[in-house]
């Protein structure tokens, strides 16, 4: 789908409560309001156990095609704070970004996009997350674009051990 000006609408920058976002692209899609919701998948680890949560790209925005009218149907729904107004000559380059968030949305869901490209063979890293966090080690290669093998030093001796880019933090030498 291609954002498209149409007449007598605005795609517009709707502010919502906090964490209201999924609630306000519910209400719209329960009332026929055009929006967009752009989401990353964020992995939060507990432990052994991975989540895999999708958390808006814009924490307390959603972008919405409105009219007046429509804006007073979306105010209803209890989670709109309020619009930002956008004028008309603003409303192209608006629609030239969403284009792109959206283009940008496929490839991190295509997972094209590797992970932390920062993290380079060599690198000292302090792995922040799961049964090994708080031990340093450096990056021996890259397995694909989520998982790293570490080198870390456990009990005097070297093992290696593989983990998601995610759970790595760069050590700044």
């Amino acid at each position: 789908m291609k954002f498209e000006h149409c007449a007598g609408f605005c795609w517009t920058p709707v502010r919502t409560k906090p964490r209201q976002e999924k609630k306000l692209r519910e209400y719209c899609a329960a009332h026929g309001v055009e929006c967009y919701l752009p989401l990353l998948t964020k992995l939060h680890h507990y432990g052994k156990r991975t989540m895999k949560f999708m958390l808006p790209m814009f924490p307390g925005y959603v972008f919405c095609l409105l009219s007046e009218d429509i804006y007073r149907t979306i105010v209803l729904s209890n989670a709109v704070l309020y619009r930002i107004n956008i004028e008309e000559k603003s409303e192209a380059s608006l629609l030239k970004e969403l284009d792109a968030v959206r283009a940008f949305e496929e490839l991190v869901l295509k997972e094209d996009i590797v992970i932390k490209p920062e993290l380079v063979v060599g690198t000292p890293v302090e792995i922040s997350t799961g049964p090994f966090k708080g031990i340093t080690g450096i990056i021996e290669y890259r397995k694909n674009k989520t998982v790293i093998s570490v080198n870390v030093e456990i009990l005097g001796q070297s093992a290696s051990v593989e983990v998601d880019a995610d759970s790595l933090e760069p050590i700044e030498k």
